[in-house]
């Protein structure tokens, strides 16, 4: 009788759940764990609030609750099984009401901030920031200007040294031009890869220098590969300061109280052309 052939068996592999590194939650998904933790905390606080009416109470402080209740069991009080029903309810009530906090604040971080680098505004809470901006330049008949900055030769890090590299020097640019803009009551957003947009008060030749100023900073700051935390494809061997470009455009104000949204275009198509412009020598700041 032929023996059959010896076939090596592979065990399956085993779910190990959510990866390092996975997908932050979509601004959906992070709606609905709000809902639900704001009406399991609403359904919480109604109970709570209807036991404190139950027994009178305006003073629920943990003291005051546990000096009451020895009081009542000393009295055989008929509200003491209330009473403790409240005291068992109160710390969950509090957890939920802290859940919901947090929960409250992070759907209003995600539908305003860039969902990989929340250090920097998407591009709908930049629009939205730089219409009201303009509004009020233009009333005052000041002037204000947009730039498209852009990282050099950014493909080449990504490729060479690893996309965990490629986000530290994103994050970089995306600190930098976001204390840029708050300190300058302007604003600043990532628009998709490695290109940003700033909108700041004011004149267009003002802020080329300014970015002028911030090219080496941001550089300087990412000289040393080996402190950024994370570990290359190969090794840092050819690693070398990356740099941005960047183009800009501005308009002095002139009184206009509507169209305001073609004002917003025309300055993003000027900046994108005095970018372009800059591509050509790269590491520099032209003005549209």
């Amino acid at each position: 009788m032929k023996r059959k052939p010896y076939v090596k068996r592979i065990p399956p592999v085993k779910a190990t759940g959510r990866r390092k590194g996975a997908r932050p939650k979509s601004p959906q998904q992070i709606t609905i764990d709000f809902n639900t933790r704001d009406r399991q905390m609403r359904g919480m606080m109604r109970d709570f609030h209807v036991l404190k009416v139950q027994l009178g109470l305006k003073n629920t402080s943990d003291a005051h609750l546990k000096k009451l209740g020895s009081v009542w069991k000393q009295g055989n009080n008929a509200n003491l099984g209330l009473l403790k029903k409240l005291i068992r309810l109160k710390p969950k009530y509090v957890a939920a009401l802290k859940r919901s906090v947090i929960a409250r604040r992070l759907i209003k971080m995600r539908l305003v901030r860039d969902p990989k680098f929340m250090q920097i505004e998407n591009i709908e809470a930049f629009t939205h920031r730089a219409f009201q901006l303009i509004k009020a330049r233009e009333k005052a008949g000041k002037g204000y200007s947009m730039a498209i900055v852009d990282l050099d030769k950014f493909k080449a890090v990504n490729d060479t040294f690893g996309h965990a590299a490629g986000d530290v020097v994103i994050g970089k640019i995306a600190d930098i031009l976001s204390r840029f803009a708050q300190e300058h009551g302007g604003a600043a957003a990532r628009v998709g890869g490695e290109e940003f947009r700033l909108f700041v008060p004011m004149g267009e030749r003002t802020l080329s220098v300014a970015l002028k100023q911030l090219a080496p900073v941001f550089s300087a700051e990412l000289t040393n590969p080996r402190s950024f935390g994370v570990s290359p494809i190969k090794s840092w061997a050819g690693w070398k300061a990356p740099t941005f470009s960047a183009g800009v455009a501005g308009k002095k104000g002139s009184g206009l109280i509507a169209g305001f949204n073609n004002l917003i275009s025309s300055l993003a198509t000027k900046s994108d052309a005095a970018l372009y412009k800059a591509k050509e020598t790269r590491n520099t700041v032209k003005i549209a």
